[in-house]
Formats: structure tokens, sequence, C-alpha cells
């Protein structure tokens, strides 16, 4: 490890030049990731500013806006997702308002398809006995002809 050996129940860690043993209720590794991550920082910082004095208070300030700049970005976060499940909420309700609308129009479409057979049933049995009236119609003109025939023959 790096910057840190295990001593019993706590943590030895090594933080810009310092040995620290540290324990909690967090585990070995995240210590150590946590230990590493101010190590880091005080290193960084140190560089910039090329002190040593003030490292461990500008290095707690700026561990510290980190911190509230994560705290403004989970509310941030909250707030989005708390609009996110109104907004799906929302759409689930759209959805089956939709489904409900697509059944109906379904139904309906089924409903007047059905008519609309119905309707050309009846439309080709009136069809069928227009024919037949037609027929009928035709076969009394050729009797009409016939009779008015034989009664020119008959008058004669």
């Amino acid at each position: 490890m790096r910057n840190g050996t295990v001593m019993g129940d706590s943590v030895k860690v090594k933080i810009f030049g310092q040995e620290y043993n540290i324990s909690g209720d967090k585990p070995e590794d995240e210590i150590l990731k946590i230990a590493q991550y101010v190590d880091n920082k005080m290193r960084l910082i140190s560089k910039l500013t090329g002190q040593t004095g003030s490292v461990p208070t500008l290095t707690a300030l700026n561990i510290a806006e980190e911190y509230f700049d994560s705290l403004s970005q989970i509310e941030s976060l909250r707030i989005a997702n708390k609009q996110t499940e109104r907004d799906n909420a929302h759409y689930v309700k759209m959805l089956e308002e939709s489904k409900k609308s697509y059944i109906q129009a379904k139904e309906l479409a089924e409903k007047l398809q059905k008519e609309q057979s119905e309707e050309h049933g009846k439309y080709a049995d009136l069809e069928k006995r227009c024919t037949e009236y037609e027929n009928s119609v035709f076969d009394l003109q050729m009797e009409n002809i016939q009779l008015k025939s034989e009664l020119e023959k008959l008058n004669k």
C-alpha cells in the first residue's frame, strides 16, 4: 500500500510526509483512498503555492469548497430528479390515456367495419332484388309484347 499500512483495527496512513493511525467505520480501502486524496491535494497546493505552513488550511478550504459544490450539485440533481419523476408520472398518465384512446378507436373501427359489412350485405341484397325486379319487368314486357302480338293476330 502506497501511503498506508494496516495496524490492528486502525489504518496507518502517510499524509504530506506525516504518519497517522486512523480508525473508523469505513473499510480500510476507503480510508486509504480518502487519505491518498488528502495527501494529493496537500501536495498539489504546496506545489502551486510554494509554501508549506498554510497548506493544511488551504487544503481544508479547497476540500470544503469541493464539498459544498458537491452539496449544491446534489441539491440540483435532487430537484432535477423530482422534476424527472413528475415528468415521468405525467408521461405514464399520457401513455395510459393514449392506450385507452387507442382501444376505443380500435373498438370503434371494428364496430364501423362490422356496420360497413352489414350495409354492404344489405346493398348486395338490394342489388340482387333490383336485378330480380329488372328481370321480372323484362319478362313482363316480353310477355306483354307476346300478348299484344297474339291479340293483333286474333283481331285480324
